[in-house]
């Protein structure tokens, strides 16, 4: 995991090399990544629009050996071989997507490790610079860092302050280049280039508060800022992007009008269906909570992935919407049903 985000901070770091703008590195470094999964991504998206346009077929199969589990199971992995579906195709791409996802969270979070190319071992040089600076102009830290200082940094997660709180700490190295002056890092051969994390006056290092964002309901506003507000922009774009990515995926199917079952031959809407509307519902709220928790930083990643995500589910519907005919499928319909018919004539 660790040669994972080391590369993936080396691959941002070099986008903001070249742009000189954080905000435009964390965009074109989600579409690289983006753009690296597709292939996944694109198999696991065919799997589940074959799986979706077969369901007809798979209704009549449930129906006709509802009290045969074993033939149902049967047929049914019959029907994924004739259309070319594996059942395991939709979950292998997630299963391999989640340590790098896992790991992008950490580069994102952790710039002065992954991006300034500090050592784990020399971290405490930073935290000791930060620490005495941060101990004689506390009225210049944002709310978010006066809480932690001084910021310990121990191995563990638990007595790591600065591991929590380094994406904050290494925008007040940029707004306070002078913490770099202390003996710690002039005794140290290494150079250190401080990051920018302000994008359009949004500072992308800062967590959205979502205790401001309420306070506007109970007109607690007399500590508004402009900063502030711009900040909500990411979790509400994070949130509203998250719905968009739900109406696109799980939105109404077209299916040709002649293999669509009359409603007195469908079968009870399974319990599958409701889940997947609540979490249509349930997911946007997570990802904007998800955004007001975590540096905006993270949450424009998220956003960025949720668009690129619905344009590439746009792409897969346009390009690949033909890999099963329609005339077959409704010709495998008939002829379930035509068995159904034979046996109760028996």
């Amino acid at each position: 995991m660790t040669y994972i985000m080391t590369a993936l901070g080396w691959i941002l770091d070099l986008f903001y090399r070249i742009i000189g703008n954080y905000g435009f590195a964390i965009i074109l470094f989600t579409v690289f990544i983006k753009l690296l999964l597709f292939p996944l991504d694109l198999k696991q998206r065919r799997s589940m629009s074959k799986t979706q346009k077969i369901q007809p077929l798979l209704m009549e199969v449930q129906k006709k050996y509802a009290n045969d589990k074993e033939k149902l199971n049967q047929e049914t992995m019959m029907l994924y071989q004739k259309y070319g579906i594996s059942p395991m195709s939709g979950c292998l791409p997630m299963i391999i997507q989640l340590p790098i996802i896992f790991a992008l969270y950490w580069v994102v979070r952790k710039p002065i490790v992954y991006m300034m190319g500090v050592d784990f071992s020399e971290t405490w040089r930073i935290a000791e610079a930060f620490n005495a600076w941060a101990s004689a102009n506390m009225e210049s830290l944002p709310e978010s860092l006066t809480k932690v200082v001084p910021v310990t940094y121990g191995e563990k997660f638990a007595n790591n302050s600065f591991g929590a709180n380094e994406i904050q700490i290494a925008q007040a190295i940029f707004k306070h280049p002078e913490i770099l002056q202390h003996p710690a890092i002039l005794s140290w051969d290494n150079s250190l280039r401080a990051i920018d994390f302000n994008f359009f006056g949004i500072d992308l290092s800062e967590v959205p508060s979502l205790g401001a964002l309420l306070g506007l309901f109970t007109g607690n506003i007399a500590n508004l800022t402009l900063s502030t507000v711009l900040l909500w922009i990411i979790p509400i774009l994070s949130g509203f992007s998250s719905w968009l990515s739900s109406r696109i995926i799980n939105g109404k199917k077209k299916t040709d009008k002649n293999i669509v079952l009359a409603e007195n031959e469908k079968p009870k809407t399974p319990a599958g269906g409701d889940t997947m509307k609540t979490m249509t519902l349930i997911m946007p709220l997570f990802s904007a909570w998800f955004a007001f928790t975590l540096p905006a930083a993270i949450g424009l990643y998220w956003t960025v992935s949720n668009l690129i995500q619905i344009a590439q589910q746009l792409f897969v519907k346009k390009c690949f919407n033909d890999d099963i005919s329609l005339e077959e499928l409704k010709g495998d319909i008939e002829n379930v049903k035509s068995r159904k018919k034979r046996k109760k004539s028996r």
